[in-house]
């Protein structure tokens, strides 16, 4: 394995594409066609090989940055010993299938998500995104594109390649995982995905937190489904809770500059949440509202595509359920076949 080199330290301030984060961690970031443009993936490298956190895409871009991140950090694909998947976004998948078939490598994915790449990610995904679609209808949103129903079954399948059911080594929260040649602590954190996992190094630190603490955006939390977890709001704050007492040294994100002061990022985050839900009591005070009418006076103008409009409805819609699951809110059923929700 090739060392750390002058020009790669472990300064956080650094927008570099390739470079060493910490001992025995490299950071690679890839382009996504998606509006945060980028995502990160990691290598954890030892004496006799190393290991892959997450894959990107596999769009042409993004594979062709990656072979070039491993060229730049001295990584070769026959040293390769795992794959870890923190969460089944599209993003963080994409590569896993290809480079699976590849190495022979087990793939590390905790099974709520295994079962949600098999459901989403496959030849039924366009029956997945028919129920998304009557889903949102429901809560007033109207008939919209998603990106991935513009594309054919073969071009998904191409940028999003994951590996088959019997391919992947499922762990779960606790789980001890010895990779290149560390140990780190699976921690299950449902919220962002219902099955997303973040790894612990307690030897320094460590804190590699996939999607679930970011340090500039607070990750999408959305109700995507009646087949989703029913709170996801409900599970996040739960999990930030659960990882905010870590004595974390660095926090390594899926998206964006590591960071430090995990404790204080996560009382932003939860900060921000709170302000979410009071201002939705708020809008509800005055006349019962669905999801994407509350949207719509939210976010007001700053929703550009309908991708970016769904995914607000889904986060309002959380929002939404975690105060009916608190009672301060409840569902009705209008005229128009709408979901509207009102205040207690």
């Amino acid at each position: 394995m090739q060392q750390q080199s002058p020009e790669h330290s472990y300064q956080t301030n650094q927008p570099t594409p390739v470079r060493q984060v910490a001992p025995g961690i490299w950071k690679f970031v890839l382009p996504i066609p998606f509006p945060l443009r980028t995502v990160n993936v990691y290598a954890l490298v030892g004496p006799d090989g190393w290991v892959l956190v997450d894959t990107a895409l596999g769009t042409p871009d993004a594979r062709s940055a990656f072979h070039a991140a491993l060229a730049e950090a001295g990584l070769h694909l026959d040293q390769l010993q795992a794959i870890v998947l923190t969460h089944h976004h599209p993003d963080h998948v994409g590569l896993s299938g290809e480079l699976q078939v590849r190495t022979g490598v087990p793939v590390y994915m905790h099974p709520i998500d295994e079962a949600a790449v098999q459901i989403i990610w496959t030849n039924t995904m366009g029956k997945r995104f028919e129920r998304v679609s009557n889903f949102f209808a429901q809560h007033g949103l109207p008939e919209t594109d998603l990106w991935f129903n513009r594309m054919e079954t073969p071009e998904r399948q191409r940028i999003i390649d994951v590996p088959p059911h019997e391919a992947f080594t499922l762990v779960e929260d606790g789980t001890s995982l010895t990779l290149a040649g560390e140990s780190y602590r699976v921690i299950w954190v449902p919220g962002h995905s219902d099955g997303q996992i973040c790894l612990w190094r307690e030897s320094d630190g460590i804190f590699l937190s996939a999607d679930h603490v970011l340090p500039r955006i607070t990750p999408n939390i959305g109700l995507y489904s009646t087949r989703d977890r029913p709170n996801p709001l409900g599970d996040f704050l739960a999990s930030l809770h659960k990882v905010a007492s870590l004595p974390a040294s660095l926090v390594l994100p899926g998206h964006g500059e590591p960071f430090t002061n995990l404790a204080q990022r996560i009382a932003e985050i939860v900060e921000h949440h709170d302000m979410r839900l009071q201002t939705i009591l708020t809008l509800l005070a005055t006349r019962p509202q669905h999801a994407a009418a509350l949207t719509a006076q939210l976010f007001q103008d700053r929703l550009k595509s309908d991708e970016a409009r769904r995914m607000a409805v889904a986060e309002v819609l959380a929002h939404l359920e975690y105060l009916r699951y608190k009672n301060q809110v409840i569902q009705q059923l209008a005229n128009d076949g709408t979901i509207r929700y009102s205040v207690v």
